[in-house]
């Protein structure tokens, strides 16, 4: 089963299931994903019901459709830095002289609503842009209200698993004149416009092991990043653990966990207009994206 949020003819967005390689609307059944994880957490029974009783619409060509974020407008994106022991290293941090990579997660928010776009459209090249980097990333989507959830009970609260690509401008014109850019919020670099790719699909929790995936991302069909999922310092149930110790997760909040090694910051290999990025997780996929 593979949820999807699409585009229709009036630029309203609707949702979709790929159920034994075959495409449905959800509509008017579900105006969401959100809307059907927040009313049935546990929706897939609830799905396969509804195309057992041949009540969701055939969708013909799948790949004629216009992709939308599988979660549209989340009231929470939260991202996850240096959360694979060589993505720190290669960012110039030696772990054994900073314990605290490894004491806690290095994170921060970005604006959903303007940095998400979805499968095959657009990432607008900034008419500033110095150094613009992809990051394949595994994302999470909570699927209940989560308050001081245990590690071993963190899985109770996930909807599903989807791709997140979080382009970053390494350099922002907006603070170049910073002596110590470092120091400032991750925000500033992560927050343009369309530079927060998603989906194409949710995948249910319970279709894949996160623990256990392969993340590879591609500029131009060159192999940049391959890694496991397993390498994570931070694993799924600790961040989900962490943060609601302090915040309350709500259904559709979305985590993504951090980025492996071979970004272009490390080689000074970074993107240019009309470069084609795809990130490819196993059994989730492939997100693919041009920059503009």
């Amino acid at each position: 089963m593979k949820l999807f949020s699409y585009k229709n003819g009036n630029d309203n967005t609707q949702c979709g299931v790929v159920l034994k390689e075959k495409a449905y609307s959800l509509f008017p059944h579900f105006h969401s994903i959100l809307e059907l994880i927040k009313k049935y957490p546990d929706y897939f029974g609830v799905i396969e019901k509804l195309c057992n009783e041949e009540r969701l619409k055939p969708i013909e060509n799948i790949f004629d459709l216009q992709f939308a974020p599988p979660i549209v407008s989340p009231n929470k994106l939260i991202c996850v830095a240096g959360n694979y022991i060589d993505h720190v290293k290669e960012g110039g941090i030696n772990p054994d002289k900073s314990p605290e990579i490894k004491q806690a997660p290095w994170m921060f928010l970005v604006p959903p609503s303007t940095v998400m776009v979805g499968h095959g459209s657009r990432v607008i090249y900034p008419p500033k842009a110095n150094c613009i980097d992809y990051e394949g990333e595994l994302a999470v989507v909570i699927s209940k209200k989560a308050k001081d959830v245990k590690e071993k009970d963190a899985n109770d609260y996930i909807a599903g698993y989807t791709i997140f690509n979080d382009v970053s401008e390494r350099k922002p014109f907006m603070i170049e004149e910073v002596e110590k850019p470092r120091d400032l919020s991750f925000w500033y670099k992560k927050s343009f416009d369309t530079f927060g790719p998603i989906g194409p699909y949710l995948i249910p929790a319970n279709h894949c092991d996160p623990n256990k995936l392969c993340i590879q991302s591609y500029v131009n069909d060159e192999l940049k990043q391959s890694c496991q999922t397993s390498e994570m310092i931070f694993n799924i149930p600790k961040l989900i653990a962490f943060l609601s110790s302090f915040m309350t997760l709500e259904p559709g909040d979305i985590i993504s966990t951090g980025t492996p090694s071979g970004v272009g910051a490390a080689t000074g290999d970074y993107l240019k207009k009309g470069d084609r990025m795809k990130i490819t997780i196993e059994g989730l996929g492939s997100l693919e994206n041009t920059i503009y």
